[in-house]
């Protein structure tokens, strides 16, 4: 009987809603504003400009790059609603590689602007670069390309609003300059290769960290040690003194490959994957939402981020830093008052880097209901105080699920470290008569 009510409900939607959406009033028009069917590329161009704050960095004095990735998001999503002139929600994320670290007081700068529109989907393209105050050179920093979906602008707080929840077209984008042209033209080459490119499914693994957070796995109970502190046992040994050296020190251990501080010496050599199984819960709240009470992609990003720096600090006592993020496809979206579930795990390390893998569930407490959102792979590398590459254990996979993620690992790194040699590239070749490219 219900689903029979269900699909009577969405055959009354579907005839009804382009009625009710000539019935409802459009914000845009309203105002006296006219919609166009074509707009110029640098319309919806948007430059955002941020300070760099500890608030936003790890103990090392860098930038958390969930915060570069969260201005990101909020920079494209700018530009994708200017050019649709109507609200628009992050439906995917390429891959996004940094090449240069922010630090504490850096003036960061983040440009936007739609590449290419289809029917009600538009590609945004943004660049990240960083300025010292104190040295007044700029570096290249990051750069992405986000998918973004117009929906209903029109009011959706009436008895109506079951039929106002849908896409609608999005104005054509209008190239100018030959920049402009190169970026509308790569843009479809993007959009072929996302549609055609076949997701990996990766359920056995999502299925085995439920059971992991479920408290199916024998360490689930088990107590920390007690670590004795000097400030609550008196009796413990003053800490060692700093070496006489120590700038000779510093000085050799610069012209190593990887770090010779033996406060960066890991204890162990491999460790089992399951032990750097991490679990994060938040609640979505209204700072954390667009005006459709809809969840910032960038907001879902930072949280990912500080999972899967929590999963590699399980693995490597080291600074870390993260290199880059696969590309991420939103699946279902979350909204306010939502229970937001992160999972995640080293799902391989090489030498200094690591890979981990974070899955992102939503649950809605009020019916219940637990949905998948998305998931992702963040690539972290590890280094001591003075940035130079430490050794980090081995993640050893327990799981047939464990392996499979392992063994496929390889082949991601090696697209990464592809894309970074292109990236550097395109960045090397923009200085020169064009600028770079968006």
């Amino acid at each position: 009987m219900e689903k029979a009510k269900k699909i009577w409900m969405k055959g009354v939607m579907t005839v009804a809603q382009p009625v009710v959406q000539r019935l409802l009033p459009d914000p845009y028009t309203e105002a006296g504003q006219i919609r166009m069917d074509g707009k110029a590329a640098h319309v919806s161009r948007v430059t955002m400009t941020e300070i760099i704050t500890h608030a936003q960095c790890n103990i090392k004095g860098f930038a958390f790059a969930g915060t570069i990735l969260a201005w990101i998001d909020i920079a494209a999503g700018i530009a994708a609603k200017k050019h649709a002139n109507a609200p628009a929600v992050t439906r995917s994320v390429d891959d996004v590689a940094f090449l240069h670290p922010v630090k504490v007081g850096d003036i960061v700068t983040v440009q936007a602007s739609v590449n290419k529109s289809w029917k009600t989907s538009m590609e945004v393209g943004v660049k990240v670069e960083a300025e010292s105050p104190l040295a007044h050179e700029k570096f290249f920093v990051a750069h992405a390309y986000l998918t973004f979906v117009a929906l209903n602008p029109r009011p959706t707080k009436s008895y109506l609003s079951r039929f106002t929840d849908y896409q609608i077209t999005v104005p054509d984008l209008i190239p100018v300059t030959p920049m402009e042209e190169k970026r509308y033209k790569m843009a479809e080459t993007r959009r072929h290769a996302r549609l055609t490119t076949k997701k990996p499914n990766y359920d056995s693994l999502r299925i085995l960290l439920r059971e992991w957070s479920q408290g199916l796995r024998e360490k689930a109970d088990t107590d920390a040690p007690i670590k004795k502190h000097p400030g609550y046992f008196s009796y413990l040994s003053p800490d060692e003194p700093i070496p006489s050296e120590e700038e000779e020190w510093l000085i050799e251990k610069k012209k190593r490959r990887y770090s010779t501080d033996p406060r960066m010496m890991q204890s162990i050599k491999e460790k089992p994957m399951d032990d750097t199984f991490v679990e994060a819960v938040e609640l979505v709240m209204p700072q954390h939402a667009n005006t459709l009470q809809i969840t910032f992609g960038g907001q879902i990003m930072a949280w990912m981020e500080s999972c899967a720096l929590a999963s590699a600090n399980k693995l490597a006592k080291a600074y870390l830093l993260t290199a880059s993020i696969d590309s991420l496809n939103f699946i279902s979206s979350t909204n306010v008052g939502d229970v937001v579930t992160l999972r995640s795990l080293v799902s391989r390390s090489f030498n200094s880097s690591m890979e981990v893998y974070v899955s992102v569930e939503a649950e809605n407490v009020l019916t219940g209901e637990t949905k998948f959102t998305n998931d992702g792979f963040f690539t972290i590398t590890a280094v001591d105080g003075d940035n130079i590459p430490v050794r980090i254990p081995k993640s050893i996979p327990q799981t047939e699920a464990g392996i499979e993620i392992f063994e496929s690992a390889s082949d991601r790194r090696l697209k990464r470290l592809h894309q970074r040699q292109e990236l550097v590239y395109l960045v090397n070749v923009s200085q020169q008569p064009l600028t770079t490219i968006v």
